[in-house]
Parts: structure tokens; sequence; C-alpha cells
């Protein structure tokens, strides 16, 4: 048996509704989120998808979705703060507006801090690169990993091999409830079956 993670991003968060970077800051899910969790809950009891482990980051809105989820499938939840979301620094609590303006046109050097003492690209990459790889070394089995936009962004690009280099990264749009299904072989190899986004749900996934 290989291993088989699924990604999902949390629901909408009240930091989401106000359009707020949120980064590692604390925000529980709206009403709507909470009806986005309990959706995806829905959408997998019907098709039958089971997992042997839940592995959250402890933040609210992942952590929230994951228990709605963990207690419709009846699965263990365990938290994990690796898969938190990435460090804006001084960022953090700013609207997505006044955020991408303090950023500029141009993206920071792959090896320099964002916002002060914010994680930079690389330190992003090291810090998933380890979590995906404490995951696969456990049995081989299903793992549903819960987190965000930005987090796991970092983690797909982690596990294709794409390493950061300057300039634009390649993105991949976790919409809130979005996930994706990977599978890894016995060599080592990611096969990415779907990443599928929920109709209707907003698409923006930086930093929140």
């Amino acid at each position: 048996m290989s291993h088989h993670l699924t990604l999902l991003r949390h629901g909408e968060s009240v930091a989401n509704r106000a359009a707020v970077v949120q980064g590692q800051m604390d925000s529980p899910l709206s009403d709507l989120g909470r009806k986005q969790a309990e959706g995806v809950a829905r959408e997998w009891l019907s098709e039958g998808l089971l997992f042997d482990q839940v592995i959250t980051s402890p933040l609210l809105p992942a952590r929230e979705t994951a228990e709605v989820i963990a207690t419709r499938l009846g699965l263990h939840l365990e938290l994990e703060p690796s898969w938190m979301e990435r460090d804006f620094g001084s960022g953090q609590g700013l609207s997505i507006e006044a955020f991408q303006d303090r950023l500029g046109p141009k993206p920071p050097l792959p090896f320099a801090p964002v916002f002060g003492n914010g994680e930079g690209a690389w330190d992003l990459y090291l810090r998933v690169a380890r979590a995906v790889q404490a995951v696969v070394r456990r049995p081989p089995g299903c793992y549903l990993i819960v987190s965000h936009g930005a987090l796991l962004n970092a983690a797909l690009r982690a596990m294709l091999g794409l390493a950061p280099t300057p300039g634009r990264a390649p993105r991949f749009t976790f919409a809130n409830g979005g996930h994706a299904h990977l599978e890894m072989d016995d060599e080592g190899a990611w096969t990415l079956h779907a990443l599928t986004n929920p109709l209707g749900s907003a698409a923006d996934d930086s930093g929140t």
C-alpha cells in the first residue's frame, strides 16, 4: 500500500470574510466556513472516502474544520504545529490590499524574510518539506491534512519538486474547502490525482 495524502484548506474564517491576512493569527470559522466543513464531510461520506488519520494545524480555522470532519467520519484528530500557516510577520492583520501594497511589485528574494521577521520562501519550503517527510515516514495509508492556503501551496510545490527561485512561485488555487488528492509510490514519486474547489467558493488563498 502506498501513501495517500489529501490536503484540505479550512472553511472560510472570520478573517477571510473581512479580507484580512491572517498568517498565524487565530480566527474562528465564519458561519459559511462551518457550512463548508459540513459540506466536505457530507461529500466524503457519500463517496465512502476513508482516512486512517486526520492531521491538522492547531490554528482555529483549520482545527475547527478538522473537528467537524473527524466527528462526522469517526476519525482520530491529531494537532501538528508544522502545518500552521506561513508566518507573515508584521504583515499579519493587514487588509489584503494593504498587504499587497506593502509587498510591492517585486517579490522578496527567496532567502530573505518577509515583513520583518516573517518566513521567507526557503524558510517555508524547508518547514513544509519536513512536515511532509514526517507524514510519509508513517506507515502507508490514507492521511487527511487540514491546513491553510499559503502553506498548502508550499506543500504542493515541495511534493512536486518545485524549489523556491527568484520571482513569483507557481500557484495552486485552494479556495476555502478546496482539496488536493496525492499519492506517493514505492519510489517516492508523487502523483497529483485531483485539485478540487467547491463551486462558488472564494479563490483567495494568500496567507489565510
